[in-house]
């Protein structure tokens, strides 16, 4: 039996936590630019640029960690459950519950969570589940130097010529990436995720990858401060401030990579460490689900934090940390409910008979009559 990586289970939790830092930056509020608190708002903006790379983290581990997997359809059926979970047993109770308006489209979102895009990384996630066997064979069949040549691309392609095109004026994104929020660019995420993986590596110490994780993050961060203070002094309004802040931002892949390289390292030797991690892992992606989910977002998270800047850099950043700590171990609580009825409802064994049946079915329907012999 293969021996699990707690490394890379460790980066999926502050992956996580990177994510509600965003979450209480952007949709809480604490972000917010005030004239006279620009100390705050560069502060606040160094935990949104030291975690944009959050997103990244989990499309190349998905690759890492799935090149060499099995491929489990009810493992797919059973996250699909926890999806609609949330999406419509929350719209649910908000609006029955708690009396609160429907929102737009709501009761679509709620009952078809991945054809309408309730949450936008699951949606892209199923379609690089669907294909990931195909991806792995590509990946699998090319030498050891087709892989790193096919990593280089990858990363000039797709995420060094497209950041320039990407923040212009004219919005240009000749591939589609869609700034990352979409399908293609969790597959090319997965890919290499997968190429690192098969890749022979010159080993480094710890420190290398730490310091070119933060180099990144410091470039990205001064770049867009001076940008947008050059190009408001020159033109009246902030611009190309993002130009190596995004999710195909080559900055922000190189944050991931590195995170990764370095995490995958790690070896958790302290069973209690590892119960720990064993116990939090499997509920990581129901903290994004918890957050995410519409009525919370809008009337639990947004402009929760709004207040934050008066506090001043200092405090403002151990505030913004603190309530995304507090952020994770809430949406975890709540997840533990989803966990209790999945377990007596054994919706894992379900999800296994039914796509286990359909499995087989599909195989018979694919393979065809066999062709009867002839007799001597």
């Amino acid at each position: 039996m293969k021996e699990r990586n707690y490394g890379i289970d460790l980066l999926r939790l502050i992956g996580m936590f990177f994510i509600c830092v965003l979450h209480i930056n952007g949709q809480g509020g604490a972000m917010l630019r005030v004239n006279g608190y620009n100390g705050s708002y560069y502060a606040c903006w160094f935990l949104e640029t030291a975690a944009y790379c959050a997103v990244d983290i989990y499309g190349l581990i998905s690759g890492f960690a799935g090149v060499d997997a099995k491929r489990r359809p009810s493992r797919l059926a059973e996250l699909w459950l926890r999806v609609f979970w949330y999406s419509a047993l929350g719209s649910f109770l908000a609006v029955n519950i708690f009396h609160l308006e429907v929102l737009d489209a709501m009761p679509w979102k709620a009952l078809f969570p991945v054809s309408w895009k309730t949450y936008w990384y699951f949606s892209s996630y199923v379609g690089v589940f669907v294909t990931a066997p195909y991806l792995n064979r590509m990946v699998l069949a090319l030498t050891e130097r087709e892989r790193k040549k096919l990593f280089a691309v990858l990363f000039v392609l797709c995420s060094v010529c497209t950041m320039i095109p990407r923040v212009s004026q004219t919005g240009s994104d000749f591939l589609g990436l869609g700034a990352g929020y979409s399908f293609l660019w969790l597959s090319i995420l997965y890919v290499m995720g997968a190429c690192l993986k098969k890749i022979r590596l010159k080993q480094r110490p710890a420190a290398w990858y730490i310091s070119v994780y933060f180099c990144s993050v410091v470039l990205s961060w001064l770049f867009k401060i001076q940008m947008e203070n050059y190009t408001r002094a020159l033109y009246g309004k902030a611009l190309y401030g993002r130009v190596f802040t995004s999710y195909t931002a080559p900055t922000m892949v190189i944050c991931a990579v590195s995170l990764l390289l370095l995490f995958q390292k790690i070896k958790v030797r302290s069973e209690g460490a590892r119960s720990l991690i064993r116990f939090l892992a499997p509920m990581s992606f129901s903290v994004y689900l918890v957050q995410v989910q519409p009525y919370v977002w809008e009337y639990l998270l947004k402009d929760s934090c709004r207040d934050f800047y008066r506090l001043g850099p200092v405090l403002c950043i151990l505030m913004v940390l603190l309530s995304a700590f507090l952020l994770y171990c809430v949406c975890t609580a709540a997840d533990l409910v989803r966990v209790f009825v999945f377990r007596i409802l054994h919706v894992r064994k379900a999800c296994e008979a039914v796509c286990g049946f359909l499995q087989q079915k599909l195989d018979g329907l694919l393979s065809g009559p066999q062709p009867e012999q002839k007799r001597l």
